[in-house]
């Protein structure tokens, strides 16, 4: 990634700033304050010191004395006079002991106060980091639900959950936490830069000198970070990725014996993620000594030098001590700027992995803008081709047809095309030449929340969400009475098996429909389509993985779910396909065969040998 292109992200993020601006201004003059106070305190040895062993007003010409090199107009020299002789009113007037406790009250006041905001600074910073972080992930996580589904059959899970989990977390300290980082320490070292400026301004341009070196360490570490960052978020999505898949498939691993390999396997990207973030922090950990050292440096030149001068009597040593007690002060807020260094370019990869998929046009985005208020006539399917990016049509030139009201069975062999026809329909995929029409609209120009309007599915592979059974059933229907839901699942057969739930419609099914049987969670998958009371049926066929009378139970629901309606059906069963309108057979993505059951095992083809093939003649 490019500075040009560590800039842009960095405007981006501060984006999601602006709907905070008030408190943002807020927190830097929280941060403001408690930097002064910060530094102000700095300034009270030299007066605490000669409170002690004697002396006065002549601490205020030690701090803030004349002989600086720069020329100061009348006017301004009456004000310094002024400020001067109020301080010292204020610092030495009385006795020693009045003095003393005076110096004390100032003391403990200005570091309540600096305590106070260095509080509000700090409670500022994270509120504003967890509300950014917070509409991050909602916009991650918005977009990813928007993405065609070429993009997830491209995607390893896990590496998408490792996005809005990981990546997001580590932009804590990027946006907010940076920024009131710089302007603390930032104002502190300024602040410290000015006092030894105005109290001599020769050894401050000797300090200069070392600066340029310090910038161009942090940049060229900067650069290092954000790529190794980058690598070790990779390394830790590869994680989360094996976790995902072993997890939800612990019972594949158990059957199969497979823990020891599985454990090599987490072990193997577990310290691919050590490796390469051990030697991120080898580099990020670099950064704050190196700086330190430059500044020890400056500080050596300068305690030389400056000491050659007291010995020439060509510079006071109060002056001297100030200086190279604000100079070793001022080493910790530039250190500070260091570590942030490394904080932001490990954000800033991060941030570039979440823009990375924000910036994938999303389904909406590339769907058409007309909508469609029915179905009326026929689904047509005209010489459809569809491959996956590989090259390797998977559908060839199909055409047929669909009329209202009919049922039409798509079988074939595994890998034939079926599913494909089946995923075209509602726009998960775009064909890649030919149309599909619905009542003589193509659907590429039909908007998809309208066009899924349209449709039920319901797929052998149920998909059910860890929550209540009422909520499964009325996925989508936000506000959906309990006596339609009650109806829905009556019809698909599962009432009974849900009210001898313990809580009945409000029992949560757990992961996946987990607690559920395979023939309960088609049936609720069905209630949910009769729910929904789709124009267009899309029907997988849901019965070949159950034993019979679970078979019987999903046969009868999903009759019900047919009727008065148009379908399209997946078939692997070819007993239940007898009664469909039309029957067409797929082979290697083409169409061999079009016909009733009676016509087609009339002939000789494909149809008759699959048929014969399940019946075993």
């Amino acid at each position: 990634m490019s500075e040009t292109g560590a800039g842009k992200i960095y405007l981006r993020l501060l984006r999601y700033l602006l709907p905070f601006w008030k408190r943002v201004i807020i927190l830097f003059i929280c941060t403001a304050i408690f930097a002064s106070l910060s530094g102000v305190s700095l300034t009270l040895i030299t007066p605490f010191l000669h409170i002690l062993f004697g002396g006065g007003p002549a601490v205020v010409e030690e701090v803030t004395g004349s002989d600086h090199g720069v020329h100061v107009p009348e006017t301004v020299e009456r004000r310094i006079e002024t400020v001067k002789k109020g301080v010292s009113d204020l610092i030495y007037k009385g006795t020693s002991i009045e003095r003393l406790g005076r110096f004390c009250m100032i003391f403990l006041l200005l570091m309540i106060t600096k305590n106070i905001f260095g509080y509000l600074s700090t409670y500022l910073t994270i509120n504003l980091e967890q509300h950014v972080l917070y509409r991050i992930r909602n916009d991650l996580y918005e977009r990813i639900q928007m993405l065609p589904m070429s993009f997830f059959d491209r995607q390893k899970t896990g590496h998408l959950i490792s996005r809005i989990t990981n990546d997001v977390q580590n932009l804590r300290g990027v946006v907010v936490g940076g920024l009131a980082s710089i302007v603390r320490n930032g104002l502190m070292a300024l602040i410290a830069i000015s006092i030894v400026f105005y109290t001599s301004w020769k050894l401050s341009l000797l300090t200069i000198v070392l600066v340029p070196l310090n910038i161009f360490l942090i940049t060229v570490i900067g650069r290092k970070l954000r790529k190794g960052s980058r690598r070790a978020q990779e390394r830790m999505a590869d994680i989360t990725s094996v976790l995902q898949e072993t997890i939800s498939g612990i019972r594949v691993v158990k059957a199969f014996i497979m823990e020891r390999f599985e454990n090599f396997k987490f072990n193997r990207f577990n310290e691919r993620y050590r490796n390469e973030y051990l030697k991120m922090r080898r580099m990020a950990e670099l950064a704050s000594p190196m700086s330190e050292t430059l500044g020890t440096l400056a500080s050596v030149v300068i305690l030389w030098y400056g000491g050659k001068l007291v010995i020439a009597e060509h510079l006071d040593p109060a002056k001297l001590m100030m200086f190279v007690a604000v100079m070793l002060w001022v080493v910790n807020p530039i250190k500070n700027l260091s570590k942030m260094n490394s904080v932001i370019q490990e954000g800033l990869a991060c941030g570039e992995r979440v823009f990375e998929i924000v910036d994938i046009r999303s389904e909406e985005e590339d769907s058409g803008d007309c909508d469609i208020d029915g179905f009326r006539e026929e689904i047509v399917y005209k010489d459809v081709s569809f491959h996956y990016g590989n090259g390797i049509e998977v559908l060839k030139k199909a055409s047929f047809s669909i009329r209202r009201g009919e049922i039409v069975a798509i079988v074939g062999p595994s890998g034939a095309g079926k599913t494909t026809i089946a995923d075209l329909l509602p726009g998960f995929y775009r064909p890649t030449s030919g149309v599909i029409l619905i009542d003589g609209v193509d659907i590429v120009n039909v908007k998809l929340r309208s066009l899924r309007g349209l449709m039920g599915i319901v797929t052998q592979e149920t998909i059910l969400f860890n929550d209540t059974v009422f909520n499964n059933i009325a996925y989508g229907m936000t506000g959906c009475p309990r006596e339609d839901v009650e109806k829905a699942a009556r019809a698909a057969n599962a009432h009974e098996f849900i009210i001898a739930m313990q809580d009945g419609y409000d029992t949560v099914i757990g992961d996946r429909g987990v607690q559920l049987s395979g023939g309960q969670r088609q049936r609720l998958a069905i209630a949910r389509a009769l729910l929904k009371n789709p124009k267009i049926l899309i029907l997988d066929e849901a019965t070949s993985s159950l034993d019979v009378e679970s078979e019987a139970l999903v046969q009868e629901a999903i009759e019900r779910l047919m009727a008065g309606r148009t379908n399209l059906v997946i078939a692997h069963r070819m007993s239940t396909i007898k009664n469909a309108d039309r029957i067409v057979v797929l082979g290697e993505g083409e169409i061999k065969q079009v016909g009733t059951h009676e016509e087609l095992i009339g002939e000789e083809g494909m149809y008759r040998k699959l048929y014969n093939l399940q019946i075993g003649v």
